[in-house]
């Protein structure tokens, strides 16, 4: 199959505001892991092994889930209701750290699987605001937006490396959980043994019930009451780094990362390192911003089409 222009690799958004990485795909798709999959220990040159502890955060989804939320309630217009205890909102934190797992830390899940059953895997662990979207995605040819897997001769080394942030925000008269940062993997040639990276920037703004809602207002999409904390509705924007955007067009939108002996391939691994790896963050004004740079992408990161 003849590789698109990276031009013509379309933006596909998550209720209208999943953002694509410059003028790629933001996300890869999914299909077979090399396996054996290496671990750290097996890659001596590995990027991620030293990492700075003040900027990552862990390398579990049960990292994510235990950082503190940042924003005090009494300061935001919209969180008198919902107060400042991190615990009420423990379901929206789980649903929302059970789709990134199925649908970005757990590449091995979704080994061998066929595109009904890979779309299932995140299906079955996504909130049910999203599933149709998925659905859509899936028959629109966009799967690569929800779920990360290496394509044929790659493979993901390790655990992924994660830099998160949990934040109280008011976003347009509600009160909104936001959850921003990078997902960075080590990621391995099996037939070259070149090692690099692949980073996805992530951001969620989901907008919560206080439980003050009129009873049509906190019906749940499956008709059940909806509790205080738990999420109506929320948006996604992702940006990936450190790609090969031509053999992405060429492998089906399978993850290929930049690890040609090129000049092209070795800048874009060079520019994820200083420019994602180094700074991983994504500040809470960034995170309500549709048009902040944080999440529109870097050509640089990623080799372009000759």
């Amino acid at each position: 199959m003849t590789a698109p222009p990276v031009s013509s690799l379309r933006r596909r958004d998550l209720a209208g505001l999943v953002a694509a990485s410059g003028a790629i795909l933001l996300a890869a798709g999914c299909g077979r892991d090399p396996a054996p999959v290496p671990t750290s220990g097996d890659v001596p040159r590995d990027p991620l092994a030293h990492l700075d502890e003040v900027r990552w955060d862990g390398r579990t989804a049960d990292d994510v889930l235990a950082l503190p939320i940042a924003g005090t309630a009494s300061e935001l217009e919209t969180w008198g209701e919902l107060g400042d205890d991190d615990a009420v909102l423990d379901p929206a934190r789980q649903s929302l750290i059970s789709f990134l797992e199925a649908a970005y830390l757990s590449p091995g899940a979704v080994r061998g699987l066929d595109d009904a059953a890979t779309l299932e895997h995140v299906r079955s662990a996504s909130p049910e605001y999203w599933r149709d979207l998925l659905q859509s995605a899936w028959d629109g040819g966009d799967r690569q937006v929800y779920c990360f897997a290496p394509a044929e001769g790659f493979a993901s080394v390790g655990r992924p490396a994660l830099s998160m942030d949990w934040f109280r925000a008011d976003h347009d008269g509600a009160p909104a959980l936001l959850l921003g940062g990078t997902i960075a993997w080590t990621v391995l040639d099996t037939a070259t043994r070149a090692v690099g990276v692949v980073a996805y920037r992530v951001g969620i703004v989901a907008t919560l019930r206080t439980g003050t809602e009129t009873e049509a207002e906190s019906e749940t999409d499956t008709g059940t009451s909806a509790v205080a904390g738990s999420i109506s509705t929320a948006a996604l924007r992702a940006t990936i780094h450190g790609l090969d955007a031509c053999a992405v067009g060429e492998s089906g939108g399978l993850v290929v990362p930049a690890l040609a002996d090129t000049v092209e391939q070795r800048a874009a691994q060079r520019a994820t390192m200083a420019t994602v790896i180094a700074a991983p963050r994504i500040a809470r004004e960034d995170l309500l911003d549709p048009g902040s740079a944080a999440l529109t992408g870097d050509d640089a990161t990623n080799a372009a089409c000759a």
